[in-house]
């Protein structure tokens, strides 16, 4: 699920975030599940991707949970799991089509350096102008007025936002006289960050991450790789998320990591020398993982 709320867009201008926590939660937002839960989000990762150091990886988890727009829980020693907070889609019907405005992530090029390079008021008014899609039109001093009062800066500042978008050509904004004398403002989003692309599975990504996860956490059990470099069993076990089962259950991945290490503990105790993960016995495991995982959390004998 690389969707992004409107709503949770309208928080990130609220809180006056950082250039460097846009970039985190937009590169991170890619891989989250409808819940708004991204299963490993792993420093290295994140530091050789959005150019961090390992310091202000960690500063940054620190300042978007004090402003709310993020949860952390350590779940396995390698990463942590981060909940984009106010970002769940898993009560959205999108066959009603009573959806709520969003903006797809993985259509963007996000880590593009006519992005990347932008101030952080100038990345937040380029998002906020994603969901006029078919343009804004308003009179010059209502345009300025409304959007002066929305970002809480001076019009000199958003000017400047609006000059460096136009001339990366993300944005772009027509100003003339009408009939009456009185200027008038378009702003258009472009499609210059628009990846061409094909759009990856919606839970494609979210997969991924998750394979990704094993890989880091079980790297001694990991089975010989496939003629594409890449772990089958990884990725049958991934897609054990899309069951229905998984639906009914609040943290389905914990079910997986204790299912893997029942599945080792297994083959440990039947004499196997060098265990390895094996999708068809931790899909087996499951059930049993389940009874561990309640009797864990509720203190049951």
């Amino acid at each position: 699920m690389y969707k992004i709320k409107n709503t949770y867009v309208d928080s990130m201008i609220k809180a006056k975030l950082s250039s460097c926590e846009i970039d985190f939660l937009l590169y991170i937002g890619q891989y989250q599940s409808e819940a708004g839960v991204v299963e490993s989000v792993y420093y290295a990762d994140i530091c050789e991707k959005l150019g961090f150091s390992i310091q202000k990886f960690y500063d940054i988890l620190h300042s978007l949970s004090e402003k709310g727009l993020i949860a952390c829980n350590k779940n396995n020693p390698s990463d942590v799991a981060v909940t984009l907070l106010g970002n769940s889609f898993s009560s959205v019907d999108f066959s009603s089509g009573n959806v709520p405005g969003y903006i797809n992530l993985a259509q963007h090029k996000f880590l593009d350096a006519k992005f990347k390079e932008l101030k952080a008021g100038s990345k937040l008014f380029y998002l906020f102008s994603q969901r006029f899609i078919m343009g804004k039109h308003m009179l010059v001093e209502n345009f300025y007025n409304t959007f002066c009062e929305l970002f809480n800066v001076a019009r000199k500042t958003l000017q400047m936002y609006i000059h460096e978008l136009k001339k990366r050509k993300l944005l772009f904004i027509s100003r003339k006289r009408n009939k009456n004398y009185n200027y008038e403002m378009t702003m258009k989003p472009s499609t210059v960050l628009f990846d061409k692309n094909i759009l990856p599975r919606e839970k494609g990504l979210y997969e991924d991450n998750i394979v990704q996860m094993i890989e880091r956490n079980f790297q001694k059990y990991l089975p010989n790789p496939d003629f594409r470099g890449k772990y089958k069993d990884l990725e049958d076990i991934a897609a054990l998320t899309e069951q229905k089962r998984a639906l009914k259950h609040e943290n389905f991945v914990s079910l997986i990591v204790l299912a893997i290490k029942g599945s080792i503990g297994q083959q440990r105790r039947e004499g196997k020398k060098k265990p390895v993960i094996n999708a068809a016995l931790v899909n087996k495991w499951i059930p049993i993982a389940s009874e561990q995982y309640f009797e864990k959390k509720y203190g049951l004998a």
